[in-house]
């Protein structure tokens, strides 16, 4: 306001104005008024002062005047009456004699005081400027302990003190100070730039360097550093699993450089699973844009991974551990987990500038960076931030998904650089590991969503997130049905009671598999993440509702190749009934003998079983993890399973039945027996209803055998078809004799009265045509 005043009193350019914002400031205007009247009183009493004392001290005045005078008149006469001339010749001359004869005297005191003084007022200079002289060594001591902070404050108070002098003892000394901060500025530039770093230890370097007025923007540099940083240990990892190059700097972004050349040591990436070491950071070391592009060299080789960080192996598989997709996106997923939020907090705090909060910093430094944050705002937004995630999502989506890479567009194929597939097949080798992956996948996203990146970003993470899920569902259910599948060769016709009857392994091994894919699917489906909504998880949850049906239909498929389709190939048939017919109980030492009929009735228990028992608790389970109620699938699968076991049913009664009624019509013709010339009354059953009623009795053992429910099933239908077979050949007869009517009578009465229980309404009317056949007969031959 003023520059060419002052607010000293005695100055020669003292300003009224400045004075009072300097003294009074606080005072109010009627407390500067009345002290304007004051001085006015006072002006007015000192200039009445003088003439006031004259007044009082008139007597003395007079009697001074009187004795100068007095003396004026005595020395002129002296003066005249003196021979020698003036006395203040004399006088002179005499004070000049005496000065030789001191100075002759006291030289050499002088001398020693002269010294003295020399070395006093030195000593003096010394003790008041002690600050700036010892600044040099105090700068190193405080640098060497790590007390930053009163390095720059002293610095600060330096400059301000010393920036004008022109003394040249103070020059020499900035001059040293200046030599020691600038080293010292390209020290703490470096550690900026190495990576990995503590975002706080980050802040405290950039707080210290804009303090110390480093050239540049250091937040900036220390920010693209970073972003090189994190897409070199991408693309690092990428050469490291693919074997393919890195995209060449120009076919990057912009501010991508390559790190050749710059002095660097080692250090380490640490991460939950693993360790990897990577080179240290290369420099540009000076200039507004410098950068220091971290260049990695990955030695990382993960095995197993347990809940303390480690790969393990899953039950039931026999790889040798994880493979290389699924190692790479483990990877590449647990960087970016670690590294973007620590970017995006330095980078948001740069652009927001609280960065800067509390800094000393004069008015034109402030003012540039603000204009600095202002500018690079636009480049961290959107082009380092999404330059990030595009690459992230790219590298994820080619490992998993084998037609992403030529659906990218030309542009983010370049930025990805060349890509070789995996040899391994995703449903073959990755199927045990997606689980594991798909859960550091969704918490990686959880965490990015957290920030606010922009919106694309946003998108590109929640559809990637989307996209392994339900790749992990198709996945694993695509591997358990094949598993069911194939469960036909794991059937050994060993048989164990259950309440229903015996089964084999096979359902309990359909019921493991399935439950063990839902339990597994159970966080990858039910379960939201930060950032993912309900209406994610729908698409999944009916996807899954559609897997299990088709679970359910490739295991009656199993049952259905092993009832109708496992003999087709001949070539294969002996071998295979003499390994499924003939399996060794090693513990007994006895061999297991299965017939194809046996083999028939094992299956309608083990579907039974599956019906009455798995399939119930395996919808149980479906519902009770969280997965939708699914009431038609339900229906389908039983409709399903009812009809297989008909298909079941009919083919064991037409290789029972096929023997049985064969034996009839022969049974009856035997010893050239004929209804209406039989004149021989019955004394018995011939024989053939004999081999019928042995017959049933070993069907009836066959299969209660094996499932008690069957029983009355089975031996209803096979009655039945006695009955129809008989009913058919008295059709054919003629005429009945009266003894072979009694023989016909007996024969029919007798299956009717054994088999009661398994006669159904059919059967029943089927024997009643039978006697009808027969006519009526009277009361004798009724009682005989």
């Amino acid at each position: 306001m003023f520059p060419h005043g002052s607010g000293d009193l005695l100055a020669e350019n003292f300003n009224p104005a400045w004075f009072l914002l300097e003294r009074h400031r606080f005072s109010t205007f009627d407390d500067l008024k009345t002290g304007r009247n004051q001085l006015k009183q006072e002006v007015k009493e000192s200039e009445c002062a003088p003439v006031a004392f004259m007044q009082d001290n008139l007597d003395a005045f007079l009697l001074c005047y009187q004795t100068l005078s007095d003396v004026n008149e005595l020395l002129i006469r002296n003066e005249s009456e003196s021979q020698g001339g003036s006395l203040t010749d004399r006088v002179e001359e005499l004070l000049k004699v005496a000065l030789k004869s001191g100075e002759v005297l006291f030289r050499d005191v002088l001398r020693c005081k002269a010294r003295a003084d020399q070395t006093r007022i030195a000593l003096t200079v010394l003790q008041r400027y002690r600050f700036l002289f010892n600044l040099p060594h105090t700068i190193e001591k405080n640098i060497s302990s790590g007390e930053y902070e009163i390095v720059a404050n002293d610095y600060d108070k330096a400059k301000t003190l010393f920036a004008d002098t022109k003394v040249n003892i103070f020059k020499k000394v900035l001059e040293e100070v200046e030599k020691q901060l600038a080293k010292f500025r390209e020290d703490l530039r470096k550690k900026l730039l190495k990576l990995p770093s503590i975002l706080e230890e980050q802040k405290r370097l950039i707080k210290f360097l804009l303090e110390l007025d480093c050239e540049g923007d250091p937040a900036w540099d220390c920010l693209s550093n970073m972003h090189q940083w994190i897409l070199r240990l991408l693309y690092s990892s990428k050469e490291e699993f693919h074997g393919t190059a890195a995209p060449s700097a120009t076919n990057r972004s912009d501010d991508q450089v390559d790190g050749g050349g710059g002095r660097g040591g080692e250090l380490e990436v640490r991460g939950k699973g693993h360790s990897r070491t990577v080179s240290d950071v290369s420099y540009i070391s000076t200039g507004s844009g410098s950068q220091g592009i971290a260049t990695p060299s990955s030695t990382y080789r993960p095995h197993a991974k347990t809940v303390t960080g480690e790969w393990h192996m899953p039950s039931g598989r026999s790889e040798v551990g994880p493979p290389k997709r699924i190692l790479f996106v483990e990877e590449i997923t647990e960087l970016m987990a670690e590294s973007l939020p620590e970017f995006w907090k330095l980078g948001q705090a740069y652009v927001s500038g609280s960065l800067f909060h509390g800094m000393q910093m004069v008015a034109e430094r402030q003012r540039n960076q603000q204009e600095n944050c202002d500018k690079n705002r636009e480049k961290f937004e959107h082009k380092m931030l999404m330059e990030k995630v595009e690459v992230f999502t790219d590298m994820v989506n080619c490992s998993l998904f084998p037609e992403a890479y030529e659906q990218l567009s030309e542009v983010r194929r370049k930025n990805l650089g060349e890509w070789a597939a995996f040899e391994e097949g995703l449903a073959d080798t990755s199927g045990a590991w997606l689980p594991q992956i798909v859960r550091e996948i969704r918490v990686c996203v959880g965490s990015l969503q957290k920030l606010p990146l922009p919106e694309r970003a946003v998108e590109m993470t929640q559809t990637l997130a989307i996209n392994v899920r339900t790749l992990c569902v198709d996945t694993l259910f695509h591997r358990a049905a094949r598993d069911i599948e194939m469960l036909h060769e794991r059937e050994d016709w060993k048989v164990h009671a259950e309440e229903s009857g015996s089964v084999t392994s096979l359902p309990i091994l359909f019921e493991n598999l399935v439950v063990e894919v839902l339990l597994t699917l159970k966080e990858v489906v039910i379960e939201t993440h930060h950032g993912e909504t309900q209406e994610s998880a729908d698409p999944l949850m009916d996807c899954s509702v559609e897997h299990l049906h088709a679970l359910m239909e490739h295991f009656i498929g199993c049952l259905e190749y092993l009832a109708f389709q496992q003999d087709e190939d001949t070539d294969e048939t002996a071998s295979r009934l003499s390994r499924d017919n003939k399996s060794v109980d090693e513990a007994a030492g006895d061999i297991i003998t299965m017939s194809p009929d046996e083999q028939l009735l094992v299956l309608m228990s083990n579907l039974h079983y599956t019906g009455e028992q798995v399939i119930p608790r395996l919808f149980n389970c479906f519902m009770s993890q969280g997965y939708p109620s699914c009431p038609q699938v339900n229906e389908v699968v039983m409709e399903g399973m009812m009809d297989l076991d008909q298909r079941l049913f009919d083919n064991y009664i037409e290789h029972k039945s096929e023997v049985l009624v064969d034996a009839i019509e022969q049974g009856m013709k035997t010893g050239s027996f004929d209804w209406d010339v039989c004149k021989e009354e019955p004394a018995d059953v011939r024989c053939y209803i004999r081999e019928i009623i042995l017959t049933l009795v070993t069907i009836h053992c066959e299969v209660f055998t094996v499932s008690p429910a069957l029983v009355e099933r089975v031996l209803q239908r096979l009655v039945c078809l006695v009955a129809e077979e008989i009913h058919r050949i008295f059709k054919e007869v003629e005429q009945f004799s009266y003894s072979g009517a009694l023989h016909a009578f007996v024969e029919v009465t007798t299956l009717e009265d054994i088999f009661t229980i398994y006669v159904v309404d059919e059967t029943r009317q089927c024997f009643q045509r039978c006697k009808e056949y027969l006519g009526t007969l009277d009361a004798e031959s009724q009682d005989k």
